[in-house]
This record gives C-alpha cells, sequence and structure tokens, in this order.
C-alpha cells in the first residue's frame, strides 16, 4: 500500500477535531482446525476467487465488475476500535496474476519525480530502501530536507508531545544531528524491521504518558478476522516478521516516502511483498510500518486471481490505525469511513489505469 490515500483522509477528518512477534505472529500464522484437533488446508488448495473470497464472506459484485465498474465494499475489519478504518475494493485489470502483482509491488505513486508541494497528491516523493540499506537510499531525502517545507521536520524541540511519533532519544538526536540525525532515526528503524519484524517499532508515542502499540492491537483485529487472517497468513507471516520468509520465495520491495499529513511534511517507512499463491491466485501485502505524524500504521492486503478472457479479479483489502481519541464519536467515525473508502477507491483507480494504460 502507498499512504497516499490514507494521508489525505486524515486531512480531512483531522478537521472535524478530529504487531510484538509473538500471539498471531509468533510463528506461521496457524491453518484452521481440524475436528480432531490436527491442521487441515484441503479448502485453502480449491483455490479460485469464489472459495477464496467466501470463506472470508465476501460479497463479489460480478455485473458490476463486468462493466468495468471499480467497487468499493465497507469493511468493519475491526469490530468497535475506534481508532481502525477499513475498506474493501474489487475490480479488475487485464493480464495475468504474476504480471499484475508485480506491478501492484512496484507501484511508485510519484512515476520516480518530486512531485510540488502544493498538488500532486499526499506522496511528494518515493524512494526504494536497499537491502541492507545503502547511504545513496537517503540522498533525495536529505536533499529534501535543505529546503522548504522539509526543513520544518528538524524543529522536532518545538512540537507538542506526541504530534511526533518520535522517542525523547531520538528527538534528541535530530535536535542535534539534523537531518543526519533523521538519518541516523530512520536507519535504525530500518534495520530494526530487517532484522525482526514489525514488534521492533512498536510503542510510539501519542501524547502525554501515551503511547499507541500497532502491533499489538491488529494483532488482536486479526485475532477477531480469523478467516481473512487464515486466507492470507503466508503473506501476513511474512510482513511481520520483516519482508521474509524461510520456507519459499516472496519478492520484496522496501522503501521511504515523504508526504503532506495535514499540511505538514511527514515520513513513512514501508515494506511490500508478493508470493504466488494456490489455484492460481497471487497475493500482495504492502505496509507502513512507521509514519512520523499522523496515523500509526497501515496495512494494504490485495488478492489477486485469474479470471478469464485474459483478465485478473483484483480485490484489496485496506486497515490503517488513526488516533482513537479523534474516531471516538460516532459522528466522526461514519464521516472518516466515507472518506476513507474514496481515497482507497481513488488509489484503485490511477494503479487500474497504470496497469492497463
Amino acid at each position: 500500500m502507498r499512504s497516499w490515500f490514507q494521508v489525505n483522509a486524515l486531512r480531512e477528518i483531522l478537521l472535524w477535531g478530529w504487531m510484538g512477534v509473538s500471539g498471531v505472529w509468533g510463528e506461521e500464522i496457524s491453518l484452521r482446525e481440524g475436528t480432531g484437533g490436527e491442521k487441515v488446508n484441503q479448502e485453502i488448495k480449491v483455490g479460485g476467487w469464489k472459495e477464496d473470497l467466501g470463506r472470508m464472506g465476501f460479497a463479489v459484485p460480478m455485473e458490476e465488475l463486468e462493466r468495468g465498474e471499480m467497487v468499493g465494499q465497507k469493511w468493519m475489519i475491526a469490530g468497535g476500535r475506534p481508532g481502525f478504518l477499513g475498506a474493501k475494493v474489487f475490480f479488475m485489470v487485464s493480464g495475468e496474476p504474476e504480471r499484475v502483482a508485480e506491478a501492484i509491488l512496484q507501484f511508485d505513486p510519484t512515476e520516480g519525480k518530486t512531485m510540488p508541494w502544493q498538488g500532486g497528491g499526499a506522496v511528494k516523493i518515493f524512494q526504494k530502501i536497499s537491502r541492507p540499506p545503502q547511504n545513496s537510499d537517503w540522498v533525495r531525502f536529505r536533499e529534501a530536507l535543505a529546503g522548504f517545507p522539509y526543513d520544518l521536520m528538524l524543529q522536532v524541540q518545538d512540537q507538542r508531545e506526541g504530534k511526533l511519533h518520535l522517542h525523547p532519544e531520538e528527538m534528541d538526536v535530530i535536535a542535534k544531528e539534523k537531518v543526519g540525525g533523521w538519518v541516523e532515526v530512520l536507519r535504525k528503524l530500518v534495520e530494526k524491521f530487517h532484522g525482526g519484524g514489525w514488534k521492533e517499532t512498536v510503542g510510539v508515542p501519542a501524547g502525554p504518558e501515551s503511547k499507541v502499540d500497532f502491533d499489538a492491537e491488529l494483532r488482536e483485529v486479526l485475532k477477531e478476522n480469523g478467516s481473512f487472517r487464515d486466507e492470507f497468513r503466508r503473506l501476513l507471516t511474512a510482513l511481520a516478521v520483516g519482508g521474509r520468509d524461510e520456507k519459499e520465495k516472496v519478492a520484496v520491495n522496501d522503501y521511504w516516502q515523504l508526504m503532506d499529513v495535514d499540511k505538514s511534511p511527514a515520513v513513512a517507512l514501508g515494506c511490500g511483498v508478493s508470493r504466488a499463491g494456490v489455484g492460481g491466485r497471487w497475493e500482495v501485502g504492502d505496509m507502513n510500518y512507521y509514519v512520523s505524524r499522523g496515523y500509526f500504521g497501515s496495512i494494504s492486503i490485495y488478492g489477486i486471481w485469474p479470471y478469464g478472457g485474459g483478465r485478473c479479479l483484483v480485490c484489496r483489502m485496506d486497515v490503517v490505525q488513526t488516533d482513537p481519541s479523534q474516531l471516538a464519536q460516532a459522528t466522526a467515525k461514519m464521516i472518516a469511513e466515507g472518506m476513507f473508502m474514496r481515497e482507497v477507491r481513488g488509489a484503485c483507480e490511477e494503479m487500474k489505469s497504470r496497469i492497463n494504460p
């Protein structure tokens, strides 16, 4: 997922006042239990979009999709948790699932350009990160922070506590070393993610004596959505442990991006992975495991099925965690859900137009 859609939605929500590797992530996410306690996966082996989406209880709007329409559906993945928003979108694209998965994994909303601060989408600069990270990965970041408005990110000491998702020691490094301090903080976060997974970057400050642990809360959400978790267990596990899978080959794409969040600059670290599923299905997962302000984390999962006639059926499922206090009221959450859905649909439309030029 590239989070240009989330930051736009969150900006509007603010006008209204706006995972530890344990539990779900401790090992490969388990299959369903059989009646005798044995693990079974016969259903998953059948494959096919009808069976796969049916197991998750998703109603597929085939008439609209056959007409070339893009259809969004509300997804109450988070139940009563006020900080989470969910959405799912269905659409058709031309091409084989493997090719479509590769296009989604490598998607760059900026097309390699530096976008103007005024207009041009929420993501302004998008840059891939090497494994292991190289000094060259941060050249554009250093250049950006040398000028307005990104130089505002250097004024960490002037920020209200919790406004930036930085620990006090990280703020001290940035206040002292400026651009070099930011690079040091981000590089360490990337290295921790590569080495130990998502659990290494949890518990970011959210205000005075307040922290948000996106990993722990997302694990709870997934426990409550076992059919979705089981369907994409290997993909989710690969993301949770740092973008890798020791049992099978996965493609990986690490990146950082500079964004406009609530009219202020922010940086996010992300990782995307893709793998071949069963029955011809391909899967792509994309997540932001660190964001410097605004939302606290996000994940997008794509299921890509062969459909016939040289086409694929794509279902994209999104989850984002925002400030729970801003979405506690029913009206605010309803407005946020509508905006979030529109942003996810817009992102899918752009992706579809790139895949089918």
